[in-house]
């Protein structure tokens, strides 16, 4: 014959867990969640760099193949870059091709008129007579005529087409994405992202260099 169950053997097994062994299960949980979003914070940081230097390096890679093509090809008389100080506008000539520039601004659609912003970084246009053709206000409310080489965030550093020889020319550009609070010297020639961990995603620099013959008189 069963004997019935006495309460003190009903409580015993429906006994659960204990307080302190819940708040070391919680105190083991938020750790585990704590690591997952960091490793998710880091992985979206890194793609964001990738993706970021990767943008930059097409574009800097873009101005060059441009500028050497126009030189290559276009025929006409090449001139040198005529300046280097931030802020101002600037053109030079490769035949009937026009690239006017603006060095160390940020380019945005809408400057904010308290930080080195402008509306236009360089700009190809073609004109029916270059040399004597000044150039455009780039950091003007207006539009500018001609193809913007420059995406937005990104400015033109450095920007030196210089003669080196008969029919060979030098160009070395350097493009540089990121507001002016995550870069060092962000309206010098020599512009690069702060050696800070925070909002490094959003900054990358590439600078190019070559030589190029001018094939076409």
């Amino acid at each position: 014959m069963n004997r019935p169950r006495t309460r003190l053997s009903l409580r015993s097994q429906q006994a659960g867990f204990t307080i302190v062994e819940l708040m070391i299960a919680t105190a083991v949980f938020a750790i585990i969640l704590i690591l997952i979003t960091v490793a998710i914070l880091q992985i979206t940081r890194v793609y964001y760099k990738g993706v970021t230097e990767s943008n930059t390096q097409n574009t800097a890679r873009a101005i060059i193949d441009d500028i050497s093509q126009a030189i290559q090809f276009s025929g006409g008389q090449v001139t040198p870059t005529p300046g280097n100080a931030a802020g101002n506008s600037y053109a030079f000539c490769v035949g009937q091709q026009q690239f006017s520039y603006v060095l160390g601004y940020q380019v945005v659609d809408n400057p904010d008129g308290t930080s080195a912003q402008s509306p236009h970084g360089l700009v190809q246009n073609t004109v029916s007579n270059c040399p004597s053709t000044p150039a455009p206000n780039l950091r003007g409310a207006g539009s500018v005529p001609g193809r913007e080489l420059l995406d937005q965030n990104m400015r033109l550093a450095n920007l030196s087409v210089t003669s080196v020889g008969p029919n060979m020319w030098k160009i070395v550009v350097r493009v540089v994405y990121g507001d002016d609070a995550i870069l060092q010297n962000p309206t010098s020639p020599t512009a690069s992202c702060q050696g800070t961990t925070t909002g490094t995603q959003f900054c990358a620099v590439s600078e190019l260099t070559t030589t190029v013959e001018k094939r076409v008189q």
